[in-house]
């Protein structure tokens, strides 16, 4: 009896927490209709000089890991090109959801004006974005740039328009590479049966499977004490955040095999954004700019910083060959060619041309 009146209790304080979090999101949806200009139309909304709230959603701390305090500096941009008519709230570490998923759907729905998240967290609207989980697809940061700067870019934002969001840019983290708790790993063949935390992408899934390794999808949030109990033996992902989530506090190994290359976006609801006069509409795409601009200043010196800190923590940093690089190419090669048949055989070859 005892065990299930605590079961009892811990249901119904799931529940209180979730109906809180529904009714948080209706009061900001409610708060952003209301500061467009009550009994105003959506078309007359940001027209004139009143001050209009909106918000922003992220799973990301306030400051630290790849975004660095991004989402305050362009909280800051927002009213300085805006000229103070817009005034942005941040909810930021997960505070309405540290589902990344369940930000960026909050973004499309309108619950929240901006959000961010990784592209893996897209592909159920926007299917092209998966160009950027292929394993080996990318060669540099200068490769990225060309690509989202370019043709790709173009074809990524009419997809995300379409499906009512605005794509007012992509986040560069850094290459993802594999850390493991206690094994030792130096090589291809000693991730074998490893078992492996994955985001909930079916590339990943399917990339670590060819890796001889065990997928786990769970979110980032919960890796740190899966790492310490035993439920997975490894995770993957870029140095600013392996430091940022805690992770270096319990990882032994780090092996540099830089599978993907990740990026997130910043985007923002597009009923909200066609709302808006162009002046205004101007404003946010300039402080956009300048916020991405400043996240790819930041994220350089971090991925150096970020590296030596994982260093004096006395873990293990594993440099591979390119002879044992090429194993796991090989490996997971067929992925590529699988994938591009949904995402496109253009595109992807639109990715390897701008190399």
């Amino acid at each position: 009896m005892p065990a299930r009146c605590g079961g009892r209790k811990i249901f119904l304080e799931v529940c209180m927490k979730r109906i809180a979090v529904l009714l948080l999101l209706v009061c900001l949806a409610a708060g952003s209709a209301f500061a467009g200009g009550q009994g105003e139309s959506a078309s007359d909304a940001g027209k004139g000089s009143e001050v209009i709230k909106m918000t922003m959603a992220s799973s990301q701390p306030p400051e630290g890991g790849y975004m660095g305090d991004m989402a305050f500096k362009f909280k800051e941009y927002l009213k300085e090109e805006s000229n103070g008519r817009i005034e942005l709230t941040v909810h930021h570490s997960g505070a309405l959801s540290s589902n990344e998923r369940e930000l960026l759907e909050m973004a499309q729905a309108g619950s929240v004006d901006f959000s961010m998240g990784a592209t893996t967290y897209v592909l159920g609207w926007a299917p092209s974005f998966k160009i950027f989980d292929l394993p080996y697809l990318f060669d540099s940061v200068d490769h990225f740039d060309r690509v989202v700067f370019g043709e790709v870019g173009d074809v990524l934002e009419a997809e995300c328009a379409d499906d009512g969001v605005i794509l007012l840019g992509q986040i560069i983290p850094g290459f993802r590479s594999i850390f493991t708790a206690k094994k030792e790993v130096r090589s291809y063949s000693d991730l074998q049966g490893l078992k492996i935390r994955s985001m909930e992408s079916p590339v990943y899934i399917e990339m670590f499977k060819r890796l001889g390794m065990l997928p786990t999808p769970m979110p980032s949030s919960e890796l740190y004490t899966a790492l310490q109990t035993g439920v997975v033996d490894a995770g993957e992902n870029d140095p600013a955040s392996v430091v940022s989530w805690g992770w270096i506090d319990v990882i032994k190994y780090y092996m540099l095999d830089k599978h993907t290359l990740s990026s997130n976006v910043l985007v923002m609801n597009k009923a909200k954004f066609d709302s808006f006069d162009p002046e205004l509409q101007d404003a946010i795409l300039r402080a956009s700019e300048r916020a991405i601009r400043y996240q790819f200043e930041y994220i350089q010196g971090a991925w150096e910083d970020s590296m030596q800190k994982i260093r004096d923590k006395g873990i293990t940093v594993v440099e591979l060959s390119e002879s044992e690089l090429d194993k796991f190419r090989a490996s997971v090669a067929p992925i590529v060619d699988k994938y591009e048949k949904e995402i496109g055989k253009n595109l992807v070859q639109m990715v390897k041309d701008a190399r």
